[in-house]
């Protein structure tokens, strides 16, 4: 996907457009030609964007973060902060689509749960032995899944 990256890039530099390359952290070795890339760029059109997505990554070269604008997210500090922000992400139609009555508390005990891995993970080899990054997407993916067993259940 290299050279259609760099295609994308130039051509969004020419044109103006916005340009979104995600998981930069998964071709590290690429990383550098993309540096070469944006150092190739002159003049570029005003409304040219180029948008990185990453995990935290030790040999991501420094040259692009030099010239970049940062944004991290990070989840909340504690429990219920993490458990609210899980319900936030939730509608009232989210939680009624479900009649089964054990459907809301098998959604709190995910949001607990996700939450408790969240807070975990702050602390590293202490926290746990083997690190496992359970996301936004894995939180979603499980509450369709109690969705759906429960459904099928009725």
């Amino acid at each position: 996907m290299g050279d259609t990256a760099k295609q994308y890039i130039e051509s969004g530099a020419m044109r103006g457009y916005w340009v979104m390359l995600q998981n930069c952290h998964l071709l590290v070795s690429w990383l550098k030609k993309l540096e070469a890339i944006i150092e190739n760029i002159t003049k570029p059109d005003k409304n040219f964007r180029l948008w990185l997505t990453t995990a935290p990554s030790d040999s991501f070269p420094l040259g692009i973060l030099q010239k970049s604008l940062k944004v991290v997210t990070e989840p909340p500090d504690g429990l219920g902060q993490n458990i609210k922000s899980s319900y936030t992400k939730l509608n009232d139609a989210d939680l009624d689509e479900v009649p089964n009555q054990e459907f809301k508390s098998l959604v709190y005990v995910l949001s607990f749960t996700h939450a408790v891995l969240q807070e975990r993970k702050k602390f590293g080899k202490i926290g746990w032995n083997v690190s496992y990054d359970f996301n936004e997407s894995d939180f979603k993916i499980s509450f369709k899944l109690i969705s759906l067993y429960l459904n099928k259940a009725l």
